[in-house]
């Protein structure tokens, strides 16, 4: 084993507080001892190299042609022993990332599922921020986000989950109650339920848009309901009070359960998805890309439109 043959670590550390600061009195402050014990090391040290490593002018020190270049050295060596030890104590706590998703996919996709990345990585630390906001990666404090678009975010890398399929959806008791209930024109007599001012995630796709792309011109005769939160929205759907916009990832599982119905047969299939998505540059980071893959395979298992 390779022995070094030079002082002591301790007051290498003393000198570049003493060269930083530029004052022996400010180095004793941040060093906590006396004036005259850092003094005392700094002229060791010097003794020790055999070279004057300070001017000592009327108030005040400067380091020598010697001192700076001990100093450049010192403070490279130090950095690199704060970035390995750094690195030492991050390996022993787990992993952190933050998951950026709109409230409905937060609240009806993600969170049932949740349970089962946790046992497949329980080292992991998942944070969910759920935002009807648009995410930009790289601003925000987020690691991975489910974007929706045509997948092309500058700097990020992204993979398409699934693309978007719209119908409309009503409680089973509902659609019992309204026989007449059969064509998309036939909406224009009931009470939809609207998503008012939800954030800027969903697009473009409301009931103005799902009626037009289906023929069904005129103004609806009755008055919707508006709200602001697309669970509420499913909530109202599932107690009766009106016809909903269904997403197909949402929803599809709710028509299989029973818990609602599509009152026709029509879906608006539009050219634009729901990606999830990460930086390029930390895209390949272990804890991100376990999420990644999880989220992807959850996908291909459980969704037919994937």
């Amino acid at each position: 084993m390779k022995r070094y043959t030079m002082p002591s670590l301790s007051l290498f550390h003393t000198f570049e507080v003493v060269a930083r600061r530029k004052s022996f009195t400010l180095a004793a402050d941040e060093l906590c001892l006396t004036q005259s014990a850092v003094s005392r090391q700094i002229k060791a040290l010097e003794e020790q190299l055999g070279v004057a490593l300070f001017r000592r002018l009327h108030r005040a020190i400067e380091p020598t042609a010697e001192g700076r270049r001990l100093f450049e050295s010192v403070t490279r060596g130090l950095q690199e022993i704060e970035t390995c030890v750094t690195g030492l104590r991050a390996a022993t706590v787990n992993p952190q990332i933050t998951v950026a998703a709109s409230v409905a996919f937060s609240y009806f996709w993600l969170m049932p599922r949740l349970e089962r990345f946790s046992a497949r990585h329980p080292e992991i630390d998942l944070r969910i921020l759920a935002t009807d906001q648009r995410v930009d990666l790289r601003q925000e404090g987020v690691d991975v986000a489910i974007l929706y678009g045509v997948g092309l975010w500058e700097g990020a890398r992204t993979h398409l989950l699934f693309g978007e399929r719209v119908y409309p959806v009503c409680s089973p008791e509902y659609l019992r109650s309204h026989p007449e209930l059969r064509a998309p024109s036939d909406m224009l007599d009931q009470t939809l339920l609207h998503l008012d001012g939800g954030g800027n995630i969903w697009g473009g796709v409301d009931w103005r848009v799902w009626l037009a792309t289906q023929g069904a011109t005129g103004q609806p005769v009755r008055r919707g309901v508006r709200l602001n939160s697309y669970p509420m929205i499913i909530q109202a759907a599932e107690a009766g009070r009106g016809v909903a916009l269904g997403w197909s990832y949402i929803t599809d599982p709710m028509l299989a359960e029973g818990r609602l119905v599509r009152p026709v047969d029509k879906v608006l299939e539009t050219r634009e998805g729901y990606y999830v998505g990460a930086l390029e540059k930390d895209a390949d980071v272990p804890a991100i890309a376990s999420f990644l893959q999880w989220i992807r395979g959850e996908v291909a298992e459980n969704s037919p439109h994937a």
